[in-house]
């Protein structure tokens, strides 16, 4: 199973069109927003693949809670868990330091997700890993990932 992760895409239709290229392209079946998605008009584009939505610190909370729901989607609103093979994945945007180290200081998720920094991470600490795909705008290198599963590889996508 592959799952297509990106965050920040702050209302970038162009970026965000590429991302979804490349997602089908890897045969990508679901996907997760790390949150500062910026514009229901994201939401649309992303529409297409089941996708799971956290806020990040400068979305428009009810615009784009409506945008997700409306477009048939999964708003988590701030933190968002799930399980796929095997694997439980938590998703949060990131900004909020003290909810993200409790996460990790909990050991129950085989990876966390996040966004906010614009900035792609992939590391483990501890038997957690972790994985911010870097942003779709606001970025010398806009990038997206995808994660096989259940193998928890990661590929690191420019877009």
């Amino acid at each position: 199973m592959k799952i297509g992760v990106l965050s920040d895409t702050h209302g970038n239709l162009e970026n965000t069109k590429r991302a979804m290229d490349l997602f089908r392209l890897h045969g990508v079946s679901e996907l997760i927003h790390c949150g500062d998605v910026g514009s229901a008009e994201v939401v649309n584009i992303l529409a297409s693949i089941p996708c799971h939505f956290v806020l990040g610190n400068t979305d428009p909370a009810g615009t784009i809670r409506q945008a997700v729901l409306t477009a048939g989607q999964t708003c988590w609103e701030y933190l968002g868990t799930i399980e796929r093979e095997g694997k439980k994945i938590a998703f949060l945007h990131g900004h909020d330091w003290r909810t993200f180290g409790e996460l990790l200081a909990s050991g129950r998720f085989d990876l966390i997700c996040t966004g906010h920094t614009h900035e792609f991470h992939w590391m483990i600490q501890g038997e957690t890993r972790l994985l911010n795909p870097g942003a779709l705008h606001r970025t010398a290198a806009p990038s997206v990932a995808i994660l096989k599963l259940p193998e928890l590889q990661i590929e690191l996508e420019r877009v």
